[in-house]
């Protein structure tokens, strides 16, 4: 029998390897190649992508202003409250609404039936931002904090009271939800009650842990208003038209009492009134 010289077999030994070599290196090559146009070259497209995963812009709260009458007794102020609100794209992301004892414990302290929630969060799947439940009680906030659902959070807002009740509602006037007055020195003087709310924009980790604060905006709470009537003679003018309009048997009714040496507005009332909320 006639066999290969040993030369032969051990040059393509070499050059197999050679080759293997020469192939390891190229893709060495490519991979340091590709890195430095992902890092260097074209970064935008990879950090935009990582920013719309991880960039948050929290609002920061701000107080509205108070309103006082002239002796400075409360006629309107905020107090705080909380809201619970959902991120569908991360609810989403986690697997969505399920039917799990938690999410059904969700609806039903939201009082919100499970579909028509799922429905919620799918109808906006790109969404980071949704409110589920507005001025919500402190209990039921506690509770759905302990469910930690992904995905859904508690941010403080602000709910406006008036220990006057109806005595000067339809002077004082009234807020929305929204904290933004819509009738009476609510509305006339809202730029100046409101202020200017902050914000922060942040970097979280998957888990929704603040990880980097990236820039902040300082918010700069709304500007007091002090009314030139007093709340005492606002009470005994408020009663005393009440029981005139009875009395006469009439459908509405106002009064005005004015300080007749500077011609400042002691008092307004107006019937019918109501229970401002």
């Amino acid at each position: 029998m006639i066999s290969k010289p040993k030369n032969d077999s051990f040059s393509f030994i070499r050059w197999r390897f050679s080759l293997l070599c020469g192939c390891i290196l190229l893709s060495f090559v490519g991979l340091i190649a590709r890195v430095a146009w992902l890092q260097i070259i074209e970064p935008d497209p990879l950090v935009k992508e990582e920013d719309m995963r991880s960039v948050r812009v929290v609002a920061t709260p701000n107080t509205r202003g108070m309103i006082t009458d002239r002796n400075g007794h409360l006629l309107a102020v905020s107090v705080p409250v909380e809201a619970i609100w959902a991120d569908p794209a991360t609810v989403l992301e986690k697997g969505g609404v399920g039917v799990s004892e938690r999410w059904q414990a969700l609806a039903q302290e939201l009082n919100i039936p499970l579909d028509q929630l799922n429905s919620r969060i799918r109808q906006n799947p790109h969404a980071r931002f949704i409110y589920l439940a507005r001025q919500v009680e402190p209990d039921v906030v506690e509770y759905v904090q302990r469910l930690k659902l992904p995905g859904i959070a508690i941010k403080e807002e602000s709910r406006r009271f008036y220990p006057s009740g109806d005595i000067a509602a339809n002077l004082v006037g009234f807020t929305n939800i929204d904290d933004q007055g819509i009738e009476g020195v609510e509305k006339s003087f809202n730029a100046l009650l409101s202020g200017t709310a902050g914000s922060r924009v942040v970097r979280k980790d998957r888990f929704g842990r603040v990880v980097e604060d990236i820039s902040s905006t300082d918010s700069h709470p709304g500007q007091n208003v002090q009314l030139s009537i007093d709340e005492r003679l606002q009470a005994e003018a408020s009663h005393a038209l009440t029981n005139a309009v009875i009395f006469n048997k009439a459908d509405s009714g106002s009064a005005v009492v004015i300080d007749v040496n500077t011609g400042e507005v002691l008092a307004m009332a107006n019937y019918p009134t109501f229970q401002p909320q």
